[in-house]
């Protein structure tokens, strides 16, 4: 099949138009579900946070934070990925703990606005 009388009968400015629409609309896809995505884990995990917080630390509290720490460090910008670990290595209760978690909020606030 000769592209070149498709190129003739829509004008090269018709095709050159549709490309760079393709091109911006598949762009705004990925960033919106980049968004999605981090949005999900990072509000997963400060959900998590606070159902341990209400069930004392249980085995099924700890295997849910789990759960959302690891979905949130697959999609974490490399900021909130080390925060994340450092956050993963404190004990709960502790200052440093406390610290992290307030840079750790910070830090996923920024990486949203981001996107």
């Amino acid at each position: 099949m000769d592209i070149l009388p498709f190129i003739t009968a829509f004008g090269l400015g018709s095709v050159l138009a549709g490309i760079v629409q393709w091109f911006f609309s598949s762009h705004s896809a990925i960033k919106k579900r980049k968004y999605d995505e981090r949005k999900e884990a990072y509000v997963g995990l400060l959900e998590s946070w606070v159902r341990q917080q209400n069930e004392e630390y249980s085995e099924t509290s700890e295997l849910d934070v789990g759960h959302w720490l690891l979905r949130s460090q697959l999609v974490a910008s490399g900021k909130v990925f080390v925060l994340l670990q450092k956050w993963q290595d404190t004990h709960p209760g502790t200052e440093e703990r406390i610290d992290t978690t307030k840079r750790l909020k910070s830090a996923m606030r920024d990486d949203l606005r981001s996107i």
